[in-house]
């Protein structure tokens, strides 16, 4: 089977980390393509490729117009050289590049709230998650399947054991996200560090990802607003390797977004026995009632955060957080969100979208 992935960028985002995974198991058994429209690349993640993967870089400048039909040019002589059975798009305004092989076309969503333009034009439309098949239905009037997100499981190292000092230890609370505080709530992490510190815990958060460098300043400028920039340690972007060893160091996994369509980084902490709080919101609930662990909290609510990231901490001082569903007991049920899972369930898809077209 031939394959064509296509995204426009291939910076640092939940759907390029999602994508490298399925290339990356997909090339093992068919001839997979990637198509990069712009040239905001991060080179650090093209490292991260499996060498098998044809890689087209097209260096279209961000949002300038007139490349478009240049790129369209471009992109039909890969098309026609390639042949492919599917044509698989990351962002739904691809459309038009590969408008003349339609029934060949299939679009993942990997987020809520995001534009419907074209999505009634691909031959299939995927779903990360039930929230975003909900979504997609009720804006676009379209049935998407659901193929859930996955990570390569076995290699995540896991904490093993769970013992705590309160009058020596830092209890260590990580934040695995991009730097966008109006999805992914950094603020919000920060404001309930602010009030536990008040508590007098010796609790730090560590931000995790990289963004604009705008974000990173004016995170930074709050912390020291809320006098906590002691407390705050903005790690930066790492690659997936680090986390794949280092997150179980970690005593917490939060993730207080204001919005989400899935929760990848929720995945993870339970991937490396950490105790999980997740915002209250129908992409990570789904993850957390599916694994049946980890604990919710009102979304943009810093003292509830607050008072959830509590309830941890006290679980650790009494040695009682195996006793509770914070961390993920069965380790088995993870199957569900393991890339391998993730990566067949498409190639089903595309034999199924290829038959289609062929008869």
């Amino acid at each position: 089977m031939k394959i064509i992935h296509a995204i426009f960028s291939f910076y640092v985002g939940g759907a390029e980390t999602m994508l490298i995974d399925i290339i990356n198991q997909q090339c093992k058994e068919a001839s997979v393509s990637l198509i990069i429209v712009n040239n905001k690349v991060n080179a650090g993640l093209l490292n991260t490729i499996d060498r098998r993967v044809n890689v087209y870089i097209l260096n279209r400048k961000e949002g300038n117009k007139l490349q478009l039909f240049s790129v369209y040019y471009k992109i039909n002589q890969i098309v026609s050289e390639i042949n492919p059975n599917i044509i698989h798009c990351h962002d739904n305004k691809l459309f038009p590049f590969f408008v003349s092989r339609r029934k060949k076309t299939c679009l993942t969503v990997h987020n809520v709230k995001l534009s419907v333009l074209f999505l009634k034009n691909y031959k299939t439309v995927f779903a990360i998650s039930k929230a975003v098949q909900e979504d997609v239905k009720k804006r676009a009037g379209i049935f998407a399947p659901v193929v859930y997100n996955g990570i390569e499981v076995e290699q995540y190292k896991q904490r093993v054991t769970y013992e705590f000092n309160q009058e020596k230890d830092v209890f260590q609370t990580v934040l695995l996200s991009r730097l966008f505080p109006e999805q992914k709530g950094q603020h919000i992490a920060m404001q309930s560090i602010q009030i536990l510190k008040k508590q007098d815990l010796k609790i730090k958060l560590y931000l995790i990802g990289g963004g604009e460098e705008a974000e990173l300043i004016r995170l930074k400028a709050l912390a020291v607003e809320y006098g906590i920039d002691n407390d705050v340690e903005f790690v930066g972007q790492v690659d997936r390797e680090w986390i794949k060893n280092n997150l179980r160091n970690y005593h917490l996994l939060i993730q207080p977004s204001l919005y989400e369509g899935f929760g990848l980084t929720v995945i993870e902490g339970f991937a490396c026995g950490l105790p999980v709080i997740a915002s209250d919101l129908d992409g990570p609930k789904e993850i957390c009632r599916l694994l049946n662990a980890g604990l919710l909290v009102h979304a943009n609510d810093p003292a509830d955060l607050a008072k959830k990231i509590g309830l941890i901490y006290q679980s650790y001082v009494l040695s009682a957080l195996k006793d509770d569903n914070y961390i993920l007991r069965n380790h088995s049920r993870l199957e569900i969100f393991d890339i391998q899972t993730t990566a067949k369930t498409y190639v089903d898809n595309y034999v199924l979208i290829d038959s289609e077209q062929s008869s």
